[in-house]
């Protein structure tokens, strides 16, 4: 194995144990749920995000985060309210109606809004607003970043094209551990 592959390796590894230390640190103790756990690792890949991507914006607004639809995802992230990334303090806001999405550095799409991907997406050309979601098949329908679970393990799919029509910034510490698609 080369010194490439070790680097790639160590860094996917690194990455994953701080989304789970992360996801476990973030929650209080519940009552286990059926995709409980799956739900905390994707709002702290949420999280990370905000560590891992650039907006070429003023670094003294908070960090806004916002919901459309629902999703158990929204009352996790919650949690992470008045936490700071960069210096910076996070805002989480839910959207109530798709024609009126305020001002969001990252826009997660619940599944509930499948149906509204194409005219939220729409809404959204020429913004700088990062957009997410578990939808099948989201990143290559023209979302950012997709969650996927493969084997039991929640995976991110980036639409590289999309993100840097947008203006953003990807970490090539998170490309090392995403799957890119087009």
């Amino acid at each position: 194995m080369g010194k490439t592959a070790i680097r790639l390796t160590l860094a996917r590894t690194a990455f994953v144990l701080l989304v789970i230390c992360f996801a476990s640190s973030i929650i209080q103790v519940r009552p286990a749920m059926a995709g409980d756990l799956e739900t905390k690792v994707k709002v702290a890949y949420i999280y990370n995000f905000t560590k891992f991507i650039d907006w070429p914006d003023d670094d003294s607004e908070p960090i806004s985060i916002c919901v459309i639809g629902s999703d158990p995802i929204r009352t996790m992230l919650g949690e992470l309210s008045n936490r700071e990334v960069k210096g910076r303090p996070l805002r989480i806001m839910r959207v109530k109606d798709s024609n009126s999405i305020p001002s969001c550095h990252l826009l997660f799409i619940s599944r509930s809004e499948e149906s509204q991907i194409p005219s939220i997406l729409q809404r959204l050309q020429g913004t700088r607003v990062l957009t997410v979601s578990d939808i099948p098949q989201f990143a290559k329908r023209g979302g950012m970043i997709s969650f996927i679970t493969e084997r039991d393990r929640v995976k991110i799919e980036i639409n590289q094209r999309t993100v840097r029509q947008a203006g953003l910034k990807v970490s090539a510490k998170l490309l090392e551990i995403a799957r890119v698609v087009q």
